[in-house]
């Protein structure tokens, strides 16, 4: 039972030593894309950094195999914790301004670290399936229909637009469990060469309003995209948090529209109308096209 346990996790990155060298990077060599609530943002870097050091210390990262049954479970929790530390650290990133280039190492690792939580969750099924005759239902490190949502949208967005296409599958398979919709499978289906997509979406708020988008069926245009970036964004920024927590759950993807960014790239839109949205992140667009452009892929 050991040597099965041991080999359900086959660790892919290096999180400790990614820490430290992300405690190295200049909170202030770029302007921000965000510059609202600047300290509050450098803090939230700082507060993420140090919450993933520490669980890159700890035991529930460098043995989760040492764990079995409930305790395989409840490691498994302390992983999903270091997902969205791991996601805010990204989002953090992208607000105080850091370049294409500092972005992707730190995104790559964090992609790792989705995958290994994906081989811990198997552990903790199997685990508990050998203890108790069940798997006690343990999810996918991405749960795509609950709130988890927003993250599987900007890793798969990133994916584009910090050119790391490799690392698509992986996501789709492994940390979303291949539970994906209609959003999710436009924003995959270059890499998996998908020729049908979902016609489901898991989250109508905001991406309902993306319909007028996926309707295009024969060939996918920008102009939908234009009024979702309004209304969806701006015009939800602007509301009050009371007004903005009425109706359904909002599981955009914070102040940047990341998958309408993706969108763009993965389309080759000519895309002026949509830089003039404060939510457009069109240094990102550049930056993806610009690798394209020189023929850069994957780790190259």
């Amino acid at each position: 039972m050991l040597a099965a346990m041991r080999n359900a996790f086959l660790p892919s990155g290096q999180l400790a030593a990614a820490c430290a060298a992300w405690t190295q990077i200049s909170l202030t060599a770029t302007p921000p894309r965000l510059p609202l609530n600047l300290a509050d943002t450098k803090a939230g870097w700082t507060q993420a950094l140090s919450a993933l050091t520490r669980f890159a210390g700890s035991a529930s990262y460098q043995t989760p195999q040492a764990f079995a049954a409930q305790a395989a479970l409840e490691n498994y929790g302390q992983w999903q914790q270091a997902g969205e530390q791991a996601h805010r650290l990204l989002i953090h990133g992208i607000d105080l301004g850091l370049s294409g280039d500092v972005l992707r190492p730190v995104y790559q690792e964090i992609v790792a670290l989705c995958r290994d939580a994906a081989g811990v969750a198997e552990h903790a099924r199997t685990s508990l399936r050998q203890a108790t005759g069940q798997d006690h239902g343990v999810t996918a490190p991405i749960s795509s229909r609950s709130a988890d949502y927003p993250i599987g949208v900007t890793l798969l967005s990133l994916a584009t637009l910090l050119d790391v296409q490799d690392a698509v599958p992986a996501l789709v398979e492994q940390v979303l469990a291949f539970d994906t919709d209609q959003l999710l499978d436009y924003l995959s289906a270059g890499a998996l060469e998908l020729e049908e997509v979902s016609e489901t979406l898991y989250h109508p708020r905001p991406y309902g309003a993306l319909q007028p988008f996926f309707e295009q069926v024969t060939e996918a245009l920008p102009e939908p995209l234009l009024p979702y970036l309004h209304t969806q964004y701006l015009e939800f920024f602007q509301l009050s948090p009371q007004q903005q927590q009425q109706g359904r759950p909002w599981l955009g993807t914070g102040h940047w529209a990341l998958e309408v960014a993706a969108l763009a790239v993965l389309y080759g839109w000519e895309d002026r109308a949509l830089r003039s949205s404060p939510h457009y992140p069109a240094d990102l667009v550049d930056y993806a096209r610009g690798r394209l452009a020189q023929g850069g892929s994957g780790d190259a």
